[in-house]
């Protein structure tokens, strides 16, 4: 058949380059030379198999020799039958990758051995899309898929099944980076890739110049701001509450004044008669009432004021990022009301 002639033409020849070189094995120590030969042995045995596979037909046979053949002994010419083996059993992909390597390797002078495998990797390549890959800088390790195929530069082209791919590099200190290919039958592409070196760490500039970074998330403008007003909420809170218990400290006290002059008869104080009348035990309540309250709004007003001078000093003494961003917190308290006065440029 056709096509098994170029296949056998260079088994023939691939079994001459197997033979033992008499000089090379003269020069190597006798356990190197013996185990060499049986390498040797092993890898012509199975590519006479494979020939031997390939003139009864059986192709999926004559691949499998081949590539145990291949795998003992990477030569170029194993790489040819190997090649139209694969395309026999439908693999026009690696077909084009062991084709390609033979050409790049067989001497120009084989001119029928070249022609031959050029015709076998038109028909490989016309069911495969062939991608030129170029990557800067050299060295980079070049993926399909997320698999590795090897480091740029590449030498030969890489074959790529017909649908949707991803071609990229990485390499340690480099951002790594993909392209997606939608490889067709027969089509060409080039992809190029340049790496750009990966952003120093910087710690320094997650602290935004302070010596202690800030947690993540959140931010020292933000952590400062949160500051500030929690502090001015506190002083107003408190101050709202020394308002409040002076309002009743007041009341508590008026009550009392009532019932004392309710219980004044004639100058005298009606509490000193036996029995002593129920108003005076409100009397006493009122005054003792009114003398708790009174220290509650006392204390009220002290912790307040506390507040408030610590969270201006703090204002004060951390200072906004940016100049321009102030903003100053004041409690202020009155007799008739309470509140916060925010301002500064914002």
């Amino acid at each position: 058949m056709t096509t098994k002639r170029p296949l056998l033409w260079t088994l023939s020849v691939a079994i001459t380059l197997l033979a033992p070189v008499a000089g090379a094995q003269q020069a190597a120590p006798r356990a190197e030379t013996q185990e060499s030969d049986a390498l040797t042995d092993k890898a012509r045995q199975l590519f006479e198999d494979g020939v031997k596979a390939a003139k009864a037909g059986k192709w999926d046979d004559a691949h499998a020799a081949f590539l145990a053949a291949w795998a003992i002994k990477p030569h170029y010419q194993i790489a040819s039958n190997l090649g139209v083996a694969s395309l026999r059993v439908g693999k026009p992909r690696d077909a084009a990758e062991y084709l390609t390597l033979y050409l790049r390797e067989v001497p120009a002078t084989k001119v029928q051995e070249r022609q031959r495998a050029e015709a076998s990797l038109q028909e490989a390549r016309a069911q495969v899309a062939a991608v030129t890959v170029r990557v800067a800088p050299d060295g980079a390790e070049v993926t399909v898929d997320g698999a590795s195929v090897g480091r740029a530069p590449l030498a030969d082209p890489l074959f790529l099944d017909p649908g949707r791919h991803e071609v990229g590099a990485k390499l340690d200190g480099y951002v790594p980076q993909a392209q997606p290919v939608a490889a067709t039958a027969g089509g060409t592409e080039t992809v190029v890739l340049e790496l750009k070196r990966a952003p120093a760490p910087d710690a320094k500039r997650a602290g935004a110049g302070s010596d202690v970074p800030p947690a993540p998330g959140v931010s020292r403008d933000g952590g400062r701001t949160a500051v500030l007003v929690g502090g001015g909420i506190a002083t107003g809170v408190g101050a709202a509450a020394g308002v409040l218990f002076t309002v009743l400290a007041n009341n508590r006290a008026g009550e009392a004044e009532r019932l004392k002059s309710e219980l004044t008869t004639g100058g005298l104080n009606g509490c000193t008669n036996t029995p002593r009348p129920a108003a005076c035990m409100q009397q006493s309540e009122a005054l003792d009432e009114s003398a708790r309250y009174s220290n509650v709004a006392f204390w009220s007003f002290v912790g307040a004021g506390t507040v408030g001078l610590g969270t201006l000093l703090y204002g004060l003494v951390s200072g906004p990022s940016e100049p321009e961003a102030r903003v100053r917190v004041t409690p202020t308290v009155g007799i008739h009301d309470v509140g916060l006065s925010v301002g500064g440029a914002f």
